[in-house]
Formats: structure tokens, C-alpha cells, sequence
């Protein structure tokens, strides 16, 4: 199916829920290159299948296209939150169950785990996670670069990237911390947990950072513009990017391609 079809094939299950403003799942697994050697289409697709279970999304549409990327395997899956009975799938503590899910297949499968964002190919990423792995790297840099907030703002601010504080509603305690890229806002922990303010706060050692907190101002509203884009937009995009051409070449990848209907049915085309 084209990504036309797809994505209207998504839209109208949206449908049937459709004050859920966030309607599209896109999860990327992928395999350490010391893995390579044990990878086929059905250990991956059979991979997918079991974290899909463990995070509780079935009954819904799914997309699977496999990429064989010049370090790391790795497959896209894209899912509709409204599963086929109108139901939204849950996102919550999905950062947890994700961690559980990869620990127990890793061990499962016996595949190695991961050692983090270093080995990532940046080159191969693109759209929210090529902007995660900028501010990713970026922030990392000024963490290095600083020896307080202010200066780890000003670090990042020089590169395009920009800071925003969640404060305990009624007081000046921090509660989080967001970070701004191209108009994209992602909270820190959800870039990474060393990303998180406790985290960041930490490899800062500050004694005092309430006062330097308050003298760190933005002007960006807190907001997830990811959330506001609709279904076909987000689809469009994600799958545009995987399908850079209408007819996909076998010689540059190999779609894992079946959705979901009322069963769970899941296949492989070559």
C-alpha cells in the first residue's frame, strides 16, 4: 500500500475516536551491530511482536518496515492509538515498560544490550528524532562546557538550542525541564534520563541554583507541538521518510509491511 492509502486507512479508524489529539505511535527498535549475524526478517518481526504485547498495544492498526541501516538494524513501527473498538491505547509510563520490555527480550533473545546514544547513526535519523539527538548532543556538550545553569543556557542557547523550567504549581521549586529546537519541545527525560534536572543538576554540582533558576528566563510557552499535528500530517511525515520513493527498491530496504486489522496478523513481504 502506498503511504497515501495508509495514512487514510489510519484516519478514518482515528475516526472512531476522535478527540484523541495524539493519534499515531512511532517506535524505532534497534539491534547493537554485534548482533547483525543473528538477524533475520522473522527473529525481528517475532522481536517486534513481543514488545508490542508487553506495552499493551494490540487490536490496531500497525506498520513495520524494516531498514537496513550500515550499523544498526533497526525496525520502524507505526501504530494507531485507537485500537479497533474505539479504545485508546495508553501512553503512560510507556518510557518504563519500554526499558522492561527491551531488558527481558534482550536476555530472551540473547542479543546485546544497548551501550546508548553514542553508536547512534545520526545520519540515518530524521524529523523529532534527528532533533532529539541534536539537543541530545548539544546539551551534553554544555554540561561539559559549564560549571553552572546559566552558563549551560547560554552554551546551548549559542547553538539553536533553548531551556525551559516546569515549576511545583504556587512555588519556585523546579520541577523538570524542557528543552526548544526548531519549534519542537521535548521534556529532558523523555530526550534522555540524564537529561532529566535532577540529573543535569547533579553533573552541574550546584550548591545554590534556586537563585540562578530564577534569573534564567525564555520566552517559549510551555507546549508539545507534536501533539497538535493531525494524524495524516504526523503519518504523512513518518512515513514519507520511510518510503522515500513510491516503490520501494529491494536493494535499499525491506519492508516488513502488514497491517492490523480486528486480529492481530502480522507478516512479512520481501
Amino acid at each position: 500500500p502506498s503511504a497515501k492509502t495508509i495514512t487514510q486507512d489510519f484516519n478514518f479508524q482515528r475516526m472512531l475516536n476522535p478527540r484523541l489529539g495524539k493519534a499515531v505511535g512511532h517506535i524505532i527498535l534497534s539491534w547493537n551491530t554485534e548482533d547483525k549475524n543473528k538477524l533475520n526478517n522473522d527473529i525481528m518481526l517475532s522481536a517486534a511482536k513481543r514488545y508490542l504485547s508487553k506495552l499493551d498495544i494490540r487490536d490496531t492498526q500497525c506498520l513495520m518496515v524494516r531498514h537496513h541501516d550500515r550499523q544498526h538494524d533497526h525496525i520502524h513501527i507505526i501504530f494507531n492509538r485507537v485500537n479497533d473498538h474505539g479504545k485508546t491505547i495508553s501512553n503512560s509510563n510507556q518510557r518504563y515498560k519500554s526499558f522492561k520490555a527491551c531488558k527481558e527480550l534482550n536476555a530472551l533473545y540473547g542479543f546485546k544490550q544497548s551501550e546508548g546514544k553514542r553508536n547512534v547513526n545520526r545520519g540515518r535519523l530524521k524529523g523529532n528524532d534527528l532533533t532529539k539527538y541534536q539537543i541530545y548532543d548539544t546539551v551534553k556538550a554544555g554540561i561539559r562546557h559549564s560549571k553552572n545553569w546559566k552558563e549551560l543556557q547560554n552554551y546551548i542557547r549559542y547553538r539553536g538550542v533553548e531551556m525551559q523550567f516546569k515549576y511545583r504549581l504556587g512555588s519556585d521549586e523546579v520541577q523538570g525541564i524542557s528543552f526548544i529546537k526548531d519549534e519542537q519541545t521535548f521534556r529532558g527525560s523523555a530526550i534522555d534520563r540524564s537529561l532529566s534536572f535532577g540529573q543535569i543538576d547533579k553533573a552541574l554540582n550546584s550548591i545554590d541554583n534556586s537563585i540562578e533558576l530564577n534569573q534564567i528566563t525564555g520566552s517559549y510557552v510551555s507546549k508539545d507541538h507534536s501533539i497538535d499535528r493531525n494524524i495524516g500530517e504526523t503519518l504523512g511525515h513518518i512515513t514519507s521518510a520511510l518510503f522515500s520513493n513510491p516503490e520501494i527498491t529491494p536493494e535499499q530496504d525491506d519492508p516488513l509491511i502488514k497491517k492490523r486489522k480486528k486480529k492481530e496478523n502480522y507478516g512479512l513481504k520481501r
